[in-house]
């Protein structure tokens, strides 16, 4: 049933022309969350909140009720994987280390047509 919901909204012509790579990119929950909150912000953002945030999301829970210690498990698969994983595919720019994670630029997913 899912899969049907998500056809009907992708269509087609998306799902063909879509690369191998952005459905292995994208497959992982935690990654997909972390893409649309990225895309949501205007500005830079703590990683610290981030990681709140993608926890809250990922847990359907609200951000207040996410407990230190998930954020920092949380945190810790945004700096080694998911991170860099998005840094290697050119869609955020960020290396280890950083505290902050820029958003995603909109006109990476603008439709040019």
């Amino acid at each position: 049933m899912e899969l049907l919901r998500f056809l009907d909204t992708v269509g087609a012509e998306s799902l063909t022309a879509t690369s191998d790579w952005v459905y292995e990119l994208l497959k992982n929950e935690q990654r997909r969350h972390l893409v649309l909150y990225l895309s949501e912000q205007e500005a830079e953002t703590p990683i610290s909140r981030v990681a709140a945030d993608v926890a809250s999301r990922c847990d359907g829970t609200p951000v207040t009720n996410v407990s230190q210690s998930e954020q920092e498990r949380v945190r810790f698969r945004l700096e080694q994987e998911h991170l860099p994983r998005l840094a290697d595919y050119g869609i955020i720019s960020w290396s280890y280390g950083e505290d902050v994670v820029e958003p995603i630029p909109s006109v990476l997913y603008s439709d040019e047509g």
